[in-house]
């Protein structure tokens, strides 16, 4: 199985916004949808490169605050990090996941 690495993945800007309004760390994050897209693209690139597979961590803000409440973190870095890599393992039980072209 070739390798993957877990990337957050926002589905649309509207998603972006509402995610920077819930984040407890909006500072840490691109200023807009159009500079986080531009950031992936390049985080992507780089992975690619590596011949990792990059694997769609979609955050849904919702969800993600109900993810993190349930297991204890905030929605901040830390938390974006556990859930990318709660999707990575789902993906290595399961098989199932979007990557990243």
């Amino acid at each position: 199985m070739q390798s993957v690495m877990g990337v957050a993945w926002f589905e649309d800007e509207a998603a972006y916004r509402r995610a920077l309004e819930i984040f407890t760390d909006p500072e840490n994050m691109p200023p807009s949808f159009e500079a986080w897209k531009a950031l992936v693209g390049r985080q992507c690139a780089l992975i690619q490169g590596s011949g990792t597979l990059p694997l769609r961590a979609d955050i849904d803000p919702e969800r993600f605050l109900a993810w993190c409440a349930d297991r204890g973190f905030l929605a901040n870095a830390a938390g974006r990090v556990a859930f990318v890599n709660h999707v990575v393992l789902e993906y290595q039980k399961t098989g199932k996941g979007t990557f990243i072209e």
